[in-house]
């Protein structure tokens, strides 16, 4: 296998801030946006105990993304919802909607390995300088993961779960 370039490992959102896949409207995540990537944020608690041993508590992960910068552009489908969640200060089920997670190991394939994961967004701030209006968000983990395939049909994903 070759060494793979960014642009195969891609991160849609549901644009609907639903979560339900049928009808998702996804976007591609990643305009202006140099680098992405998941933070896994693993939960481990290392102790020793009475006897000299080192002991771990492993309690997982919790994920999280940060998209900084997020340059506001009313043509983008994720533009409206996120001024919405920023400026009306939403929070709880109307922040959440559907992270699709694609990996594209073979441009041959016409299936790809991917993830669906209920998730929070949540904007950190908006405004910024120069450069135009920016509201950074993050993405968190909020329930959940399932494992399945993508097919990428003129830009549109369409998930499949493995049975």
């Amino acid at each position: 296998m070759a060494k793979l370039n960014r642009e195969a490992l891609m991160h849609f959102l549901n644009t609907k801030f639903t979560t339900a896949p049928t009808g998702a409207d996804w976007e591609w995540i990643g305009d202006d946006i140099e680098e992405l990537a998941v933070e896994l944020n693993p939960d481990t608690e290392t102790f020793k105990n009475i006897k000299g041993q080192t002991k771990v508590t492993d309690n997982g992960y919790e994920p999280s993304i940060d998209a900084d910068p997020y340059y506001a552009d009313s043509s983008s489908k994720l533009y409206e919802p996120l001024r919405d969640i920023a400026l009306d200060r939403k929070k709880g089920d109307a922040c959440k909607t559907l992270l699709l997670e694609v990996i594209v190991e073979d441009v041959a394939d016409t299936d790809h390995l991917a993830y669906i994961q209920e998730v929070i967004v949540k904007p950190q701030s908006y405004g910024g300088g120069a450069a135009g209006v920016n509201i950074p968000f993050n993405i968190m983990e909020d329930g959940e993961r399932k494992k399945g395939t993508v097919k990428i049909t003129a830009g549109v994903p369409v998930f499949t779960a493995t049975a």
